[in-house]
C-alpha cells in the first residue's frame, strides 16, 4: 500500500524539527559570532519546513477533497446516513453541555 501524503508531511516535517534541534543545539554550544550564523541557519531551516508543510498539507488536502467528494458520489445514501448521524451527534453534544451549563 502506498504511504499516504500525510505521512510524507508528518516524516518532512519531524526531519525537519530535528534538523533544526540539531542547528540551535550547536548554536548554544558556540559562544562567538559563530552562534549567529547556527540561529541564522536554524531560521532558514524552519522557514523551509514551513513551506514544505504548507505545499504539502495544500496537495493532501485537495487529495482529500478529491476522494471524499468520488466517495460520496459511490455512496451517496451511506453518506448522507453518516452526515445525518454526525449532525444528530453533534446537537446531542451541544444539549448535554447547556444542561451541565446550568
Amino acid at each position: 500500500m502506498p504511504k499516504s501524503p500525510a505521512v510524507d508531511v508528518r516524516q518532512d516535517v519531524e526531519t525537519a524539527l530535528e534538523d533544526v534541534a540539531r542547528l540551535l543545539r550547536s548554536a548554544a554550544e558556540s559562544v562567538s559570532g559563530e552562534s549567529e550564523a547556527a540561529v541564522s541557519k536554524a531560521a532558514k531551516e524552519v522557514t523551509r519546513a514551513a513551506q514544505s508543510v504548507r505545499k504539502h498539507a495544500k496537495a493532501t488536502a485537495k487529495d482529500v477533497a478529491a476522494r471524499t467528494a468520488r466517495e460520496v458520489k459511490e455512496h451517496p445514501i451511506a453518506s448522507l446516513t453518516a452526515a445525518i448521524t454526525a449532525a444528530a451527534a453533534l446537537v446531542g453534544v451541544i444539549i448535554a453541555a447547556r444542561r451541565k451549563a446550568d
